[in-house]
């Protein structure tokens, strides 16, 4: 007995060549038996499909059939259930498939059905799908023709061009790319010719189904030919709010303005054009999210980005670009001005002609290397003068510059560098922590007279101090940071010391972090006062700049385990060997840094790394403080934290000095519920990590980073993902631990003896590179979107350090 089956020559009977105005989806294979002779645009692979009644009737005469409809060949086993791609649900995923299966061999083709078929739910009605598997594959993924949470007017294309296999994108064990094209977008902006391909592909099969909604698999193979996989209907399309696409179309057009506005030329400001990023410079990314609530964003721009961040670097040498703001905000995102970067990196005595064609060629550079977006004070902007200064100028930028202009340039870098690093105790780093010293010894305005101060009036005063004595003195320390390790890195690409040697120098560091780690152990054992460590650390909290993320002192579970934390291995001075010494020294000669020698150097970049971690320390009390002071006066006035993360600063604190007319509850309350729906709409706006121009509000590209590896480290194991409530009782020893923009806050996890660190977003020298270098915790900084989620979703994880792997491994 032949089973009945139906194959890509099989189409419906009321379907015939190009009809397509009566179209219905069926099971997974009925419906690729009906587009197999409409789609032109792609090739459907031969078709077999069967019933469990025909399996349970004759398991033979079903496999004789495969093996002579197929012959030699390899070939995938998929379920084809009827509780599967509905429109009520997909069940993706739901149900085994077995790929490669050896068509010859009848006991592994059988071993294979069975195997899918025990995975359904059992209805004999449901079938079973055979296909050739697609040889040579160069491209394979899934296109997604509306966004698939908010239906946002995007093909989301998911793909994989690297392994050559079929189900990287679908499994979800692996890494892939992502790119979200607006379904308006002129076709001028499909730059590459394969996309251009899917995107036809995706066109036609709406035009056939008569569907807009639809979930596509595919592969191309290397001869060019796309296959079709499967097409379904998006099942969560019935949940989507019908007003998005019009708004959507809407606020592309307005951001489009805002862009070329933002890249036109500046008065004051060198460069043809600008580039957006989330995460170049101070990295809001990692510090405040990609979509903060107002009042973390309003925060953040008070005490850094507005101009903060400037103002120190005009302390320190660089250029003094006044006015210009470091970040904008696009529908909630925030993104840095890069040109505005670049400019506060040129030396103040720079001419402007040689400026801005620096700034200009960073610029280029970045384009071209997207993947240095976290990185740009070292692969792209030039920012001092190191050991490897002339190399990779002459590497990154020939012809840039004239043999004279590169000679002013590198005088410039040179003394600018030279002031950094003078001795003097009046040098900006003495005196940046000198100042953070006098903050943490003044007294606070939050213990001004409660009765004649408000809780509003202490946190407006105390915020203003944390701006002109904290953040301003961090934004100096932290850039001599970034000046230290850049010398030391060049020393180690110099072969005057090895990386491991690096290694144990950062581990030598007396930071605040180690004093915390060691205070928390003494406090479970009851051998420090829990109070007197509260008193120190309480006000820490894992969202730094967010009102809802609770501070130490504020949770209950700090010490619930009581279990004594690990202690640090004692402190080893560092000594330079005589060699490395000689080394370094001839290095600081050649480069014409000699205002310190070897052991001073190091003596630099040792103050400068423990002055950032104290500096952040001090700072964030103050700003921890005020968020208290900020939640305390919106319970008076029956504002919830919530209420109050969705309020601008500026809304709140223009109280003080303009009188609300209306209720007070009322008046917020209404404005925090205007920006929850602002910020309900923003989640289903598309954008690319970084947007060099117009094309890039249309088509967003979310480039993979290039994790930031820390130490040498090799640690395989088990992951366990950490929100900013996360509670600090959670389990993290021996564990990898995930955590999507780490901040101080979650320097708890160091008391609890971690096997690594991974996190989405951080750069090089970023806080927790520069905590993971100092306890020596191997990690993986600033992965990224698509390798996060790749490793969160695993069941174990390897993080190779020093061959700079990081791959989730799979159960089963």
């Amino acid at each position: 007995m032949r089973p009945k089956t139906m194959t890509s020559e099989t189409t419906s009977p009321s379907l015939s060549h190009g009809d397509t105005r009566h179209f219905s989806f069926g099971t997974k294979g009925e419906t690729l038996c009906r587009l197999a002779s409409l789609v032109k645009e792609a090739k459907i692979p031969d078709i077999f499909v069967f019933s469990l009644v025909e399996w349970a009737a004759s398991e033979t005469s079903v496999i004789n059939a495969i093996c002579a409809k197929f012959g030699n060949s390899l070939l995938a086993i998929r379920s084809s259930a009827l509780a599967e791609d509905t429109p009520e649900a997909s069940m993706a995923g739901a149900f085994l498939s077995k790929l490669n299966v050896n068509s010859c061999n009848r006991s592994e083709l059988t071993s294979a059905i069975d195997q899918v078929k025990r995975s359904m739910t059992g209805d004999p009605r449901d079938q079973i799908l055979v296909q050739p598997m697609v040889s040579d594959v160069a491209v394979s993924g899934v296109i997604m023709t509306f966004d698939m949470v908010h239906g946002a007017p995007y093909y989301c294309i998911d793909y994989d061009d690297e392994t050559g296999r079929t189900d990287i994108v679908t499994s979800g064990n692996g890494v892939h790319k992502s790119l979200f094209v607006f379904r308006n977008a002129d076709s001028s902006m499909i730059r590459s010719a394969r996309v251009a391909h899917f995107l036809r592909m995706a066109r036609e099969l709406e035009s056939i189904c008569q569907c807009a909604t639809l979930d596509i698999e595919f592969a191309l193979d290397k001869a060019g030919q796309l296959h079709l996989l499967q097409a379904r209907r998006i099942a969560l399309a019935r949940n989507w709010h019908l007003i998005t696409e019009q708004r959507i179309n809407k606020q592309l057009t307005r951001v489009e303005h805002f862009l070329r506005n933002c890249s036109a030329k500046k008065n004051g400001i060198l460069g043809k054009r600008t580039i957006l990023a989330v995460m170049p410079d101070w990295n809001p990314a990692e510090i405040i999210g990609t979509t903060p609530r107002p009042l973390a964003a309003s925060l953040y721009r008070e005490l850094i980005t507005h101009s903060v961040w400037s103002r120190a670097r005009a302390a320190m040498g660089y250029r003094h670009v006044r006015d210009a703001e470091l970040m904008v905000l696009i529908n909630s995102h925030p993104y840095i001005d890069v040109r505005n970067s670049f400019n506060s990196f040129l030396p103040a005595l720079l001419p402007d002609a040689i400026g801005e064609k620096l700034v200009n060629a960073w610029l280029d550079r970045l384009e071209k290397c997207p993947e240095f977006h976290d990185k740009v004070e070292f692969d792209v902007a030039l920012t001092c003068l190191d050991f490897c200064f002339i190399e990779d100028f002459k590497t990154r930028y020939p012809g840039v510059l004239e043999a004279d202009e590169f000679e002013t340039f590198h005088h410039a870098l040179t003394e600018l560098t030279r002031l950094f690093l003078s001795p003097d105790p009046e040098n900006s780093l003495d005196l940046a922590l000198h100042s953070i010293a006098a903050l943490e010894n003044s007294a606070r305005p939050d213990e001004l007279d409660k009765n004649v101060f408000s809780h509003l009036t202490r946190a407006s005063a105390l915020l203003n101090q944390c701006r002109e004595q904290g953040t301003l003195s961090f934004a100096i320390v932290a850039r001599h940071a970034f000046i230290a390790e850049s010398l030391l890195r060049s020393a180690v690409r110099r072969e005057a010391l090895t990386e491991a040697r690096l290694s144990e120098f950062k581990r030598s560091i007396n930071t605040i972090t180690r004093s915390m780690v060691e205070e928390f152990s003494s406090a479970c054992n009851e051998s420090l006062s829990r109070i007197d460590f509260l008193k120190k650390y309480g006000h820490l909290r894992p969202g730094t700049y967010e009102i809802t993320s609770l501070r130490y002192d504020e949770r209950d579970d700090l010490f619930l385990d009581a279990l004594p934390g690990p202690t640090c291995a004692p402190l080893t001075p560092f000594v330079l060997t005589d060699a490395e010494r000689r080394a370094i020294n001839a290095l600081l000669i050649e480069s014409r840094l000699d205002v310190l020698n070897a052991d001073q150097l190091f003596d630099y970049a040792a103050r400068a790394i423990a002055g950032r971690e104290y500096t952040k320390f001090v700072f964030t009390r103050c700003l921890s403080d005020a968020l208290s002071l900020i939640a305390g006066w919106g319970e008076t006035h029956g504002l919830s934290r919530d209420d109050l993360s969705h309020l601008d600063w500026q809304d709140i604190s223009s109280s003080l000095t303009r009188p609300i007319m209306d209720d007070l509850d009322r008046h917020f309350l209404d404005l925090a519920d205007t920006s929850r729906n602002s910020m309900a709409s923003s989640h289903a706006f598309k954008l690319a990590h970084i947007i060099c121009g117009i094309r890039d509000i249309y088509v967003a590209t979310l480039n993979r980073s290039v994790p930031n590896f820390i130490g040498i480290g090799v640690v395989t194991g088990g992951v366990v993902r950490l929100e900013a409530n996360t509670p600090t009782t959670a389990n993290i020893k021996g564990r990898i631990v995930c955590i999507e923009n780490a901040d101080p806050g979650f320097d708890w996890i160091f008391t609890k003896s971690p096997a690594a660190l991974v996190t989405c977003f951080g750069g090089a020298n970023s806080h927790m590179a520069v905590r993971c270098a100092e306890f020596g915790l191997p990690a993986a900084i600033g992965c990224g979107d698509q390798i996060y989620q790749r490793i969160i979703a695993a069941s174990c994880v390897e993080l190779n350090c020093a061959e700079k792997i990081l791959r989730p491994i799979y159960a089963g």
